[in-house]
């Protein structure tokens, strides 16, 4: 305790000196803190009080208390009921995904087979080898661009000067 009688006045003083310059700035700051606080208190707090009592209350009576058996199965009951219901759920996402993938493929395969049926064997390879080009097509337009972005960006990169990166641009307003 001596040492805080001894140092306070020095403690005093560079806090009352420290924060002088800086004043002008944390004041907005303060003030926008307490108008913060003071909205939270009136409008939230009134609503959040009752859940905050029985939240304090029963953190208040599990740590204090030193928990029976009875409590610990209970816990450990639960856990175990919980995951099992999660796996359930889990299980029942995925049938209905791996359901709807089969239908899916079920519905493309019979799709397939009537288009077949009405075009016939002949004219169905032909539009499929149209179709085949087509996406072959592209594929080799899309390298055609992607090349030409690519060289763009590499030009625009080596525009690009080395070095001092502190020149003036426009619109910097210096």
């Amino acid at each position: 305790m001596d040492i805080l009688q001894e140092n306070f006045p020095q403690l005093f003083y560079l806090y009352s000196t420290y924060y002088t310059p800086y004043a002008t700035y944390i004041r907005p700051l303060r003030r926008a803190l307490l108008l913060t606080q003071s909205y939270f208190y009136r409008y939230a707090f009134p609503t959040l009080y009752p859940f905050y009592v029985l939240t304090l209350r029963l953190l208040r009576s599990v740590l204090t208390e030193q928990p029976s058996l009875a409590s610990l199965a209970l816990l450990a009951i639960l856990l175990l009921v919980s995951l099992k219901l999660m796996d359930m759920l889990r299980r029942t996402i995925i049938a209905w995904i791996a359901f709807a993938v089969r239908m899916i493929m079920y519905a493309s395969v019979a799709l397939m087979g009537v288009w077949v049926y009405q075009r016939g064997v002949e004219q169905s390879l032909e539009d499929l080898g149209w179709i085949i080009g087509l996406f072959a097509g592209l594929g080799e337009q899309g390298e055609k661009v992607g090349h030409a972005r690519a060289a763009g960006r590499a030009k625009e990169a080596r525009k690009i000067p080395q070095g001092n990166y502190r020149r003036r641009t426009k619109g910097a307003g210096w």
